[in-house]
């Protein structure tokens, strides 16, 4: 128990409000040297990170403008398009908790480096699949294919997230933050260049583009990550200690709200808009609102998150804007408001802004929550809660356009932003109750620990509900 005594003293202890305890002066200044500069190691950590983030949501995103179309040259429905889209992000949820649990064993280098040419080597072979016969074939090929790049994308980008949590101890957040923001310019440019590469060499020339670039990445990778400490422990995490920690489960369920609030809009939106008889120059424009703002503003969150340590606040902050955000959109006959496009805009861009404020810092709080309650701060616990958090936004990504799609075509795009709407807005009770809850059992980071020797000194001094963290071994 002194182990956990003196590991817990080291964790900086955030209150039900997601304050924190202002440090010593002398923690403030080191913290503060700390922050303001990076060490070489760390710079180039970070540049392939966000090397790595670029170019896995291109690969994920560069079919959209040309695929669907080839795809009915060989026989295949819509639905079978969308599962093809989907089942991307299916497979990365089953797969990313579990490298989780092996990153330890085989290392975070030869994980992420793994995953890479794995996902590259997909791209490549994805392009020659106009080679196959129309209909089973090419649809089944199609589907195992996917499912690979899905698989290596899953290993590289959980492999990421430990690397991160590592390499950057006091900047968790503002580096999450910055990554965000070239995961959403990936996901921004790669369409327009599959596009454009589309019309330059046909079917084969954007995945081969594609697949050259992450195998490129890869290579320079080797020599810019350093292999994991020899010295390091080989123990793999543990998903049972973690998911026995109550503040976990409220937050995974606003991982999986947050991403399908961001994907709910890719088959939904542009139907929506079709009504203002915009060109599709101009809703693409219109989608760029979210993804643009979310990529701006996702540094600001991390900051604030770092810096503050206001991360429950800034959950239920987060989503409660994005409820609003939900509600513009319709808009909802809640609001009685007009079907204007500057309202729409005005939704979308509140969206991005908002919905990075509630994500954003989950990945932080997940971490000090785990530490907290006596998880070791060590790889095998960063493995297994990036893979859970990178597991969560892959199923929210999954659901977010089917549940999208079959509520628009069952009862409108307005009424579908309703229901969206309140799920986000649920984050909001779910995260509030629970705190509630946290607080008054005495379970959760709520104020600093006071230690015998201290209530000894001082008899008035309010003994708190909990003196050490819970053992959930």
């Amino acid at each position: 128990m002194d182990d956990i005594d003196d590991h817990i003293d080291e964790v900086p202890i955030i209150g039900h409000d997601g304050s924190i305890n202002p440090p010593t002066d002398e923690q403030d200044s080191n913290q503060t040297q700390q922050q303001s500069s990076f060490t070489n190691y760390q710079k180039l950590t970070f540049i392939a990170m966000c090397c790595t983030y670029l170019s896995s949501m291109m690969s994920f995103s560069i079919i959209a403008p040309f695929f669907p179309t080839e795809a009915e040259k060989k026989d295949v429905s819509h639905s079978q398009i969308g599962f093809i889209f989907s089942v991307y992000n299916l497979v990365c949820f089953f797969a990313s908790p579990l490298w989780g649990k092996l990153i330890p064993v085989i290392g975070t280098k030869f994980t992420f480096l793994a995953g890479c040419w794995v996902a590259g080597g997909c791209n490549v072979i994805f392009g020659f699949l106009d080679q196959l016969e129309s209909g089973t074939q090419f649809l089944v090929f199609c589907y195992v294919v996917r499912s690979l790049e899905a698989v290596g994308a899953a290993a590289s980008i959980t492999a990421a997230m430990a690397i991160v949590a590592n390499a950057f101890p006091d900047n968790v957040a503002v580096v999450m933050g910055w990554l965000e923001v070239f995961s959403g310019l990936g996901f921004a440019v790669g369409p327009p260049l599959g596009g454009a590469l589309y019309q330059l060499g046909g079917y084969k020339l954007p995945f081969i583009v594609q697949g050259g670039i992450v195998i490129l990445i890869l290579v320079v990778n080797i020599f810019l990550l350093p292999g994991q400490d020899s010295n390091s422990s080989k123990e793999m995490g543990s998903f049972r200690a973690l998911f026995r920690i109550p503040a976990v489960w409220p937050l995974s369920f606003a991982i999986l709200v947050g991403s399908a609030a961001l994907s709910f809009l890719d088959p939904t939106l542009s139907l929506h808009l079709q009504q203002f008889n915009l060109s599709p120059t101009v809703i693409g424009a219109v989608f760029l609102l979210v993804g643009g703002c979310y990529a701006i503003f996702s540094p600001v969150w991390g900051y604030l998150a770092d810096k503050k340590r206001i991360l429950r606040l800034m959950i239920v902050l987060g989503f409660h804007a994005a409820g609003v955000a939900y509600l513009l959109m319709g808009p909802s006959s809640v609001l009685k408001l007009p079907n204007e496009l500057w309202i729409i805009c005005m939704g979308l861009g509140l969206l991005g802004i908002s919905i990075g404020c509630g994500l954003v810092p989950i990945f932080l709080d997940l971490l000090s929550t785990a530490f907290w309650y006596g998880m070791p701060d060590n790889l095998a616990t960063q493995s297994i809660v990036s893979g859970l958090f990178n597991g969560m936004f892959s199923l929210g990504a999954f659901m977010g356009p089917f549940a999208g799609g079959v509520l628009t075509e069952r009862y409108g795009f307005p009424v579908a932003a309703s229901y969206f709407a309140c799920a986000n807005i649920s984050v909001v009770f779910v995260i509030g109750l629970f705190g509630v809850w946290e607080y008054q059992c005495g379970y959760g980071r709520r104020k600093p620990r006071v230690k015998e020797e201290t209530l000894k000194d001082d008899p008035n001094e309010r003994s708190p509900l909990i003196t050490e963290a819970p053992s959930w071994e």
